[in-house]
């Protein structure tokens, strides 16, 4: 629902002020574009594309120029440390390089709300916890929201809200190192 894929049967998911549920499907499409990135657990990085075409992507729907978008691109990519890699399809790319492509690529559009499923299940511990870093930092860099989807102890340990799910419902709430808020 927050990622405006599926719509509330009651209540309302407000993102930057905005009833997402409330916007017909060409309005909801516009408004995931320009305020909510997504980092999928299998990376969904478009097999034909560089890793370059891939985090410019989502900035043709923006309709920012040929400059702009390719000094953003190169912008992500040496952030997430793979500009010597811009020209690689992610087949030639390890995993954690995929994944660092799909971080870039969500951070494209200047998004408020970064939404991520699992972005360590596919990584080794190792390069999982070099994932949440470069998460942590680009949020902090671009004052973006990020809300993740985890299994994973060091996803956990990084957070600064826990919100555990059972079942469709909220069974608990507790902001890191503090007693549940809600069970």
């Amino acid at each position: 629902m927050i990622g405006g894929i599926d719509r509330p049967d009651r209540g309302c998911v407000l993102i930057d002020g905005q009833d997402i549920g409330a916007l017909t499907d060409d309005a909801l499409s516009d408004f995931r574009a320009r305020h909510i990135g997504t980092v999928f657990q299998n990376f969904n990085l478009l097999p034909v594309l560089t890793a370059s075409e891939n985090v410019e992507y989502p900035l043709w729907k923006a309709k920012l120029s040929g400059i702009e978008r390719t000094r953003r691109v190169n912008e992500l990519l040496d952030a997430v440390g793979l500009a010597e890699k811009a020209h690689r399809k992610p087949a030639q790319l390890s995993g954690g390089e995929r994944q660092r492509v799909a971080i870039a690529r969500a951070f494209a559009a200047a998004p408020s709300l970064i939404l991520a499923d699992e972005p360590t299940a596919n990584l080794d511990s190792h390069t999982g916890e070099a994932i949440i870093e470069l998460m942590r930092r680009m949020q902090r860099e671009r004052g973006v929201s990020l809300i993740v989807s985890s299994h994973d102890p060091q996803v956990l340990a990084a957070a600064d809200e826990h919100v555990f799910i059972r079942d469709g419902r909220v069974v608990a709430h507790q902001r890191a190192n503090q007693e549940d808020v809600l069970a």
